[in-house]
């Protein structure tokens, strides 16, 4: 593959992903947006493959942290926990099942970097070979997911879908120090403070 069709592979990729997630963020009813303060970027890896990293997108409101206190240990907790979150589901990017055309651009943009891999025969080969390639695939993921938010909060898109600007969490089920690093790098300085003071002080 030429330089030219791995940089085609990338900005296909990079479109869809930016597009599927401008879309639904357009989508969040004006009712509830006022009350959203904090978009979530979900990243996982679909049935555990870390060929297939999909982004999860949705939202919380006000009104859910405030009926999630009587549950969580705190007010943080119930604030900043995806657990007691919505969990609306504005969009799943790159599902096989809900989004193919996303599933197909990203394998072939991981294609074009030489990041994709068959699973190998030999079980000695998933340490040595598989490991750092799905290490490489799993931060080239959640970089790219951090830029695509620094890109809408940069070009208005957050604040047009909510009517301001507000923190995008960009995460896992779990959260350490990891998180919340690349949480602060999606977003401007100070924004997700909050967050990533919980994450880190608990």
């Amino acid at each position: 593959m030429t330089s030219g069709d791995r940089t085609l592979s990338t900005t296909t990729f990079h479109d869809h992903l930016q597009h599927r997630v401008e879309r639904a963020l357009a989508s969040i009813p004006a009712a509830d947006a006022g009350d959203v303060y904090a978009l979530s970027f979900l990243i996982a890896n679909e049935d555990d493959d870390p060929r297939q990293p999909i982004l999860t997108v949705g939202c919380n409101t006000e009104a859910q942290a405030r009926r999630s206190i009587q549950d969580a240990s705190d007010e943080a907790e119930a604030r900043w926990n995806y657990a007691f979150w919505i969990q609306n589901e504005l969009t799943v990017v790159g599902d096989l099942t809900s989004d193919p055309a996303g599933a197909a651009a990203r394998q072939k943009w991981l294609t074009g970097l030489g990041l994709w891999y068959d699973e190998p025969t030999d079980l000695a080969d998933w340490d040595s070979v598989i490991g750092p390639l799905a290490a490489q695939i799993e931060s080239l993921f959640a970089q790219t997911c951090c830029r695509l938010a620094r890109t809408l909060h940069t070009t208005g898109v957050i604040e047009r879908s909510v009517g301001r600007t507000v923190p995008v969490i960009v995460h896992e089920l779990e959260y350490y120090e990891a998180i919340a690093r690349q949480t602060e790098a999606a977003n401007p300085p100070g924004l997700a403070d909050e967050f990533t003071s919980w994450v880190r002080n608990g």
